[in-house]
C-alpha cells in the first residue's frame, strides 16, 4: 500500500512490514498497541462517531498508550512529524502541538 510521505501514517493503519521499518530500535520491534486495534486510536473508517462517543474511545486510546511499549517512539515521532488525526502517545494532534510548543520553550529558556 502506497502512502503519501507527507502525512504521518498512525502506526495502526500501517502494514507490518511499515511498522518494523518505523519502529525498529536495536534489532527489536516493539509493536505498538494501536495495531492490535487500530480503529481505538484512528476513529471508525465507515461510520461518524457522536462527540461522546470519540471521547470515550479517546479516553481508551490513552490508557492504552500508557502501558504501550513504544510509547517513548511513539511521542517522539509524533513531536517530529506533527500528526493531524489519531492518538499519537496518548495525545491528540492539537496536544502533540502543545508539547511541542512547552518543549521549544524550555529550549529557549
Amino acid at each position: 500500500m502506497a502512502h503519501n510521505t507527507n502525512r504521518p501514517i498512525h502506526p495502526a493503519r500501517m502494514s507490518l512490514a511499515e511498522v518494523e521499518a518505523t519502529w525498529r530500535v536495536d534489532g527489536e520491534t516493539p509493536l505498538p498497541e494501536c495495531t492490535y486495534d487500530p480503529e481505538l486510536h484512528t476513529g471508525p473508517r465507515l461510520t461518524i462517531e457522536t462527540t461522546e462517543e470519540r471521547a470515550a474511545r479517546e479516553a481508551v486510546a490513552r490508557e492504552v498508550c500508557a502501558i504501550c511499549p513504544a510509547l517513548l517512539f511513539c511521542e517522539l515521532y509524533a513531536l517530529e512529524t506533527r500528526p493531524t488525526s489519531g492518538i499519537w502517545a496518548g495525545r491528540t494532534p492539537a496536544e502533540v502541538a502543545e508539547h511541542a510548543a512547552e518543549l521549544e520553550d524550555l529550549e529557549v529558556a
